[in-house]
C-alpha cells in the first residue's frame, strides 16, 4: 500500500465540526487529530465544566499595600468591610497595566498572615503554606492542595525567575509534603526543552528522546540490580524504582498529548537570553503554554527563587537592588523604583491574562476558568511582618469565585484581640480548595494571636 506524502497537518477544534468529530469521521491522509483534543471535545459536548487552573505568581521583596490601592480610597481602619465595585475606581500607576481586565480584577486588602512569620526577606514556603516560614519545609502548600483536588501530568510546575542566569533549579517556596519541596525551573530554555521537547525540533526534540531512553535504561537496570538483592535491600531500591516508574510515565503521557503540545508551543526567541526582563516574559510564556496544553492546571511563578535574593532592574533603568530599595523605602529614587519594577510585574500578569483570553473553551476563553494570583513572598513589605498580605486576583475560575470586578478591603489585625472580625491567608486558601471542590475545613495551622473562630472555614465574601 501507498502512503500519500501530505505534510502533516494539525487539526485544531476550532476547525473541527463538533458533531462530526465525535462520530469519528475519516479526516483524510495527512490530517491528524490527537485523542487529548476529541476528549476535550466530548467533554464539551456531555456538558463537562473545563478544569479549574492557578497561577501562583509571588512578587518578591514585599507588595506594598499601597502599590495596589485604588486612588482615592481611604485605607481601612476600624471593623468595617469596605467593598466597592472597581469600575468606579482608578488604578495606581503601579498596577495600571491591569486597567483592560478591571472587569475581571479583583483586589483583596488587609488579609493577615502572620502564621507565616514575621520579619526576615521573605517567607519561604509558609507563604504559600500556613506555617511559620522558620520551620522550612514544614506542610503542603496550596498549590499543590489544589492540583491534588484537579490531577494532571505534572501537579504543579514550578518556574522561577532568580538574580543569576546561571541558576538552574531552585527549591524556595512550593512543597508537595513536609520536607518534599518542588524544584523550581530557573531557565527557560531548559523549562521549553523538559516540557515541550517532545514536539519540538532540534536540539530540544533530541534531548527529549535522549531522556526517554534513558529513563527506560534506568528502569531496566533498576529491575536487574533488584533481582539480586535481598529482599530487605529490594525495599529500599523499589523507592528509587517507583520514581523512575512514576518520571516514565509521565514522558509516556507528555507523548500521548503532543499534538496539544505542538498547537501551543510558546516562541522560543528570548528563552535564552540572560537579561532578567526576558527571563521573566519567556516564563510567563511557559506558564500559559503548559496550562493551555493540558500538562497541568496549577502554576507558580517565583519571581526570586529564595529568601534573600534580590534582582537589579537594569533594563528597567532602575539602579539599586531589591535590598538596597527594601530599606530605604521612602527615598524619592527607591519609590520611583519600587513602582517601576511593580509595574513590570503587573505588565507581565496582564500578558498571562492576555494569552489565556486568546484560548477559546467552550463558550468563553481560558481566562474564564482561570484564576491568577498576584501576592507577596513577604507581606506588606521588605521586613514584612504580615497582619497585612495584599492580594491582586485576576480571571474568572469557571464562576466559582466573586472576586471580579471587586475591591475588598478587610478590617485590620488586632494581635491578641478575643474576637475581631479581621480574617487570614488561611481562609483564602481554603475559599480556594472549596471552589474545585475539595471542601476541607482546615489548611495548615492557625494564629495562636488571633481568635480560631476567625480563621476557621473559607472567606464566605468571595465564594459565588
Amino acid at each position: 500500500m501507498t502512503i500519500p506524502q501530505h505534510p502533516l497537518q494539525v487539526v485544531t477544534p476550532d476547525q473541527l465540526d463538533r458533531r462530526t468529530a465525535l462520530k469519528g469521521v475519516t479526516l483524510g491522509a495527512g490530517a491528524v487529530v490527537l485523542q487529548p483534543f476529541l476528549q476535550r471535545l466530548a467533554a464539551e459536548e456531555a456538558g463537562q465544566a473545563p478544569p479549574k487552573r492557578f497561577i501562583f505568581f509571588l512578587e518578591s521583596n514585599g507588595l506594598y499595600p499601597y502599590h495596589v490601592q485604588p486612588k482615592g480610597v481611604e485605607r481601612g481602619k476600624g471593623d468595617r468591610l469596605i467593598d466597592l465595585p472597581l469600575a468606579d475606581l482608578e488604578l495606581p500607576e503601579a498596577v495600571a497595566p491591569l486597567a483592560p481586565f478591571k472587569k475581571r480584577l479583583g483586589i483583596i486588602q488587609n488579609l493577615s498572615h502572620k502564621i507565616s512569620g514575621g520579619g526576615d526577606h521573605g517567607k519561604g514556603y509558609g507563604g504559600l503554606g500556613c506555617f511559620n516560614w522558620r520551620r522550612g519545609v514544614a506542610g503542603q502548600t496550596i498549590d499543590h492542595a489544589l492540583a491534588s483536588a484537579q490531577p494532571s501530568i505534572l501537579p504543579v510546575l514550578g518556574l522561577c525567575v532568580p538574580p543569576s542566569a546561571d541558576t538552574v533549579f531552585a527549591n524556595s517556596v512550593s512543597a508537595s509534603a513536609p520536607r518534599r519541596p518542588t524544584p523550581m525551573v530557573c531557565q527557560p530554555d531548559l523549562a521549553f526543552r523538559m516540557l515541550f521537547g517532545s514536539v519540538a525540533d532540534g536540539d530540544a526534540g533530541k534531548a527529549f528522546q535522549s531522556r526517554s531512553k534513558l529513563l527506560d535504561w534506568c528502569r531496566s537496570d533498576i529491575k536487574r540490580v533488584r533481582e539480586e538483592l535481598p529482599s530487605m535491600d529490594r525495599e529500599k531500591l523499589d523507592v528509587y524504582l517507583d520514581t523512575f516508574e512514576q518520571m516514565r510515565s509521565r514522558q509516556e503521557k507528555i507523548n500521548d498529548i503532543k499534538d496539544r503540545l505542538k498547537a501551543n508551543l510558546p516562541a522560543i526567541n528570548k528563552f535564552d537570553s540572560r537579561r532578567t526582563t526576558q527571563r521573566f516574559e519567556a516564563q510567563c510564556a511557559i506558564a500559559t503554554a503548559s496550562l493551555a496544553s493540558g500538562l497541568t492546571n496549577v502554576v507558580t511563578l517565583d519571581a526570586a527563587g529564595g529568601i534573600g535574593l534580590y534582582h537589579t532592574w537594569t533594563e528597567l533603568g532602575v539602579t539599586k537592588d531589591g535590598h538596597a530599595i527594601g530599606h530605604s523605602v521612602d527615598a524619592p529614587d527607591s519609590v520611583k523604583f519600587a513602582v517601576a519594577i511593580r509595574r513590570f510585574h503587573a505588565e507581565r500578569v496582564a500578558d498571562l491574562a492576555r494569552r489565556l483570553d486568546a484560548v477559546k473553551e467552550g463558550n468563553g476563553t481560558m481566562l474564564d476558568n482561570t484564576l491568577i494570583i498576584w501576592m507577596s513572598d513577604s507581606g506588606e513589605g521588605h521586613h514584612g511582618f504580615c497582619g497585612e498580605w495584599p492580594l491582586v486576583l485576576v480571571g474568572g475560575l469557571g464562576g466559582k469565585l466573586k472576586t471580579a470586578g471587586r475591591f475588598l478591603h478587610f478590617p485590620r489585625y488586632q494581635e491578641g484581640a478575643k474576637e475581631t472580625a479581621n480574617r487570614t491567608i488561611r481562609n483564602f486558601y481554603l475559599a480556594l480548595l472549596h471552589a474545585v471542590g475539595d471542601r476541607r475545613a482546615n489548611f495548615g495551622e492557625l494564629d495562636t494571636q488571633m481568635p480560631a473562630a476567625a480563621q476557621n472555614g473559607p472567606l464566605a465574601e468571595i465564594l459565588a
